[in-house]
């Protein structure tokens, strides 16, 4: 029997099962600590590309921010600080996810503000691998490196995460190993995940996006 979608439509009588988290909380020192979630591409800041295409995949989404806060929420998205100080690096942003979940939903996605060409499949084909395999939490492959901050989350990890970070622990790829995380393949579509790590990888993305090449 095949299992439920997750993403809202016509033929569900309920909500989706997921909220999704937008994360733009780091400071992007290898860029000189711009703002990278702001950066405009094609007429609208990095970050809204991001949420655009989680939007019909999740339903709630918020933004995890620690700077620059009021600007995110012009964009009419709820923006969630990490609930420790000190720049933690993403997991603190997913801890504040965890905590800010609507009771009605069971699952969090989480991805990284720099990546505009986000698949908007990405939650379904995480969840059905996840479901598959019986894990608490799938993440992104794209034939070549794991894309960590892709990943989806069962509302239980909840409690797992807070203990992972009161112990120190700040690296996604060792928390998603620890949870028995599941690698989903995306190698048919690995530029999708491109992000912004650096100047050229900037370039890039602006050269695709001038193109309407990343269009879903």
């Amino acid at each position: 029997m095949r299992e439920p979608s997750l993403l809202p439509g016509k033929e569900q009588n309920s909500a989706a099962r997921v909220g999704g988290i937008v994360l733009c909380g780091g400071r992007a020192l290898r860029l000189g600590g711009v703002e990278k979630g702001l950066l405009p591409l094609e007429g609208k800041p990095l970050f809204q590309h991001a949420a655009e295409r989680l939007k019909t995949q999740v339903g709630w989404l918020a933004i995890s921010a620690n700077r620059e806060r009021e600007e995110y929420a012009a964009r009419g998205f709820p923006v969630l600080p990490d609930l420790r100080t000190g720049f933690l690096g993403p997991l603190a942003g997913v801890e504040a996810a965890m905590a800010a979940l609507p009771p009605s939903l069971s699952f969090l996605l989480t991805v990284p503000g720099d990546a505009p060409f986000l698949p908007v499949d990405l939650a379904e084909r995480l969840y059905h691998e996840m479901v598959a395999g019986q894990r608490k939490s799938a993440y992104a492959h794209d034939g070549v490196r794991g894309q960590f901050l892709c990943a989806l989350f069962e509302r239980g990890c909840e409690d797992l995460l807070r203990e992972f970070l009161d112990r120190g622990g700040r690296r996604v790829e060792e928390f998603l190993r620890e949870i028995g995380a599941t690698g989903v393949d995306f190698s048919d579509r690995p530029a999708d995940f491109w992000s912004v790590n650096d100047a050229d990888d900037w370039d890039r993305i602006r050269r695709r996006a001038a193109k309407g090449q990343g269009e879903p």
